[in-house]
């Protein structure tokens, strides 16, 4: 018989759901298998309870809901007890602007980075480059492949994901040499891959490994959020005047609230005003 562990590396490739499996089933105290509706909305309460975050809520109920196809499909339960629960806890999609990156501290961070590896540095420094000045996801320089940089025309092109639409940017002419000296030192790592951004062996990285590997060295203190820098590019554009449906298109954002999310209220610039230079003591 198919274990649950082999059944979601067979079909499913989200990482965390045996985590958030476990964690229900041991809740429910080995009575998970034969638990009824109401047994499960009894867990969504004591989640809700602990202050559990409504996008990670429906995670966890997205993690039941294959615990349950997984007694089906091994023939354990016939029945699904919550196939067509929904849950509608309303998410928060609002950026907190006032916690991003400062235009100097992104030109800081660009101009001071170093790396460990000092073979590694040019790499690093093009990816975080693409991060400020692009405001590119992991996973959009993950992809990147060499046919996708134009120096020629000083443009890149980005292709579509899950979550983004396809865009071709202009790179800023700071970029141009930086790109050129990378592409001269990536040879030294026998490319085994036409993607743009490879690892120290010549393999296509991930873009999970992309975070991990612009913070080797470097305390939690002072640890780079490439997300972190995306929103922080993103919110300044509009913050300097960009108009919403350019800065769309220039993030690759599918819907036009994605975008609004990063743009501060009057309000919210005067709060974020009063808490920098006149915080409580």
């Amino acid at each position: 018989m198919m274990t649950l562990a082999q059944y979601l590396e067979t079909h499913y490739k989200t990482k965390g759901i045996h985590h958030l499996i476990k964690r229900y089933t041991d809740y429910q105290n080995g009575q998970a298998a034969t638990a009824e509706l109401a047994s499960i909305l009894q867990y969504i309460a004591y989640l809700r309870k602990g202050g559990v975050h409504p996008k990670t809520l429906r995670n966890h109920l997205f993690a039941i809901k294959i615990y349950y196809r997984y007694l089906q499909y091994i023939g354990q339960r016939e029945d699904h007890p919550c196939v067509k629960l929904t849950l509608k806890d309303p998410v928060n999609r609002a950026i907190a602007t006032e916690k991003l990156y400062t235009k100097s501290e992104l030109d800081a961070l660009q101009a001071n980075y170093q790396c460990k590896d000092k073979r590694l540095e040019t790499r690093n420094k093009v990816i975080l480059s693409l991060l400020i000045n692009q405001a590119l996801q992991v996973q959009e320089i993950s992809a990147l492949s060499l046919e996708n940089i134009d120096l020629d025309k000083a443009e890149i092109y980005i292709a579509k994901t899950s979550k983004t639409h396809g865009r071709t940017l202009p790179l800023q002419a700071t970029q141009i040499a930086l790109l050129l000296r990378y592409l001269s030192e990536r040879m030294q790592f026998k490319p085994k891959t036409s993607h743009f951004i490879i690892s120290k062996y010549g393999k296509t990285l991930q873009g999970q490994g992309i975070s991990r590997l612009l913070n080797e060295g470097r305390s939690k203190a002072d640890r780079i959020q490439p997300i972190k820098i995306r929103q922080s590019a993103i919110a300044l554009l509009l913050k300097s005047g960009g108009n919403l449906r350019l800065v769309q298109a220039f993030s690759g954002h599918k819907h036009s609230s994605s975008t609004q999310a990063y743009k501060q209220s009057e309000l919210e610039q005067l709060q974020a005003s009063v808490n920098k230079y006149h915080p409580l003591q």
